[in-house]
């Protein structure tokens, strides 16, 4: 098959069935996407970051300027583009110790930037920005089976070790004494373990973590399970950052989902999320009480 053949091939599975709902579906992604850099750019600047406060200062400003041009239908097209230099000078500051999240939006940045003001490839920039959201989901699943530490348990198990937080969210399916001894351990010594637990439930959950990776995406990409699929990486992303309390991809790829879910969906979750990450804002700033969930949360 020729280049192009496989290229128009990849561009219609991951294609929309009504076309011309692509303009709406990338406003609201694009609107959160600005949103979530400018807040999170915010609470890299109040919560004691190495980077040089000069440089988080302008580059929010550049990020929320950015933001406020993808609310206004004449300049929206340009927003992802005026966003992007802020976004690389980010990436040169924080290298190589960047946060993986920042990656990816990095890259859904780059994809909507390529949208044109008369939105005659909106469909085609809808198509790649379902790409990365289904390569990210794939990717991961396919580490978590290649490194194996998810077969039997063994990472979750050391998280659990780790933090409250995992202890917290396995507590109902490991006995106490289970955590106590996994968090006996000295995370930070070599051979310490074993981080082996053999309750089945523990286990069942871990191997469905990577299989959900594996499964979900291929799902999306057919029409006719791609209602049900999105519904289900919706809830299953929301369950496995909620229970790490990893709040800020939450949201993050909890949107990019969104670009194979309905319309009417797609806005009312956009809708939802702005208001959080409005309230994120204001947290960070002191403005809005409960500063402190931002850290507990890892909201960024």
């Amino acid at each position: 098959m020729r280049r192009d053949g496989w290229l128009a091939t990849a561009i219609a599975l991951a294609g929309d069935l009504s076309p011309d709902t692509a303009t709406t579906r990338l406003r609201l992604e694009r609107q959160v996407l600005l949103a979530w850099g400018t807040v999170r750019t915010i609470v890299w600047a109040t919560l004691d970051t190495p980077l040089d406060a000069t440089l988080l200062v302008v580059t929010a400003i550049v990020l929320a300027t950015a933001l406020a041009l993808a609310f206004t239908p004449r300049f929206e097209a340009i927003a992802s583009r005026l966003a992007l230099p802020a976004l690389l000078v980010q990436l040169a500051a924080t290298l190589p110790v960047t946060p993986n999240h920042f990656f990816l939006e990095l890259y859904a940045t780059m994809i909507l930037a390529l949208a044109d003001r008369e939105g005659e490839d909106a469909g085609l920039v809808l198509a790649g920005l379902r790409w990365l959201t289904v390569i990210v989901l794939f990717v991961t699943g396919c580490q978590k089976l290649a490194w194996g530490h998810y077969v039997h348990g063994d990472f979750l198990a050391f998280m659990v070790g780790r933090g409250d937080r995992f202890a917290d969210l396995f507590a109902w399916v490991l006995p106490a004494t289970e955590i106590a001894r996994l968090q006996s351990y000295d995370p930070f010594r070599g051979g310490s373990g074993p981080y082996r637990v053999t309750a089945p439930a523990f286990v069942l959950m871990s191997n469905a973590v990577w299989i959900a990776e594996l499964v979900l995406p291929a799902a999306l990409l057919v029409p006719r399970t791609r209602a049900a699929a999105t519904a289900l990486a919706v809830v299953f992303v929301l369950a496995v950052q909620l229970g790490a309390r990893e709040m800020g991809f939450a949201i993050l790829f909890a949107n990019l989902l969104m670009a194979f879910a309905p319309v009417a969906a797609s806005r009312i979750v956009a809708t939802v999320s702005l208001a959080m990450l409005a309230v994120v804002g204001g947290m960070a700033v002191g403005v809005v009480p409960g500063g402190a969930l931002v850290r507990a949360w890892h909201l960024w």
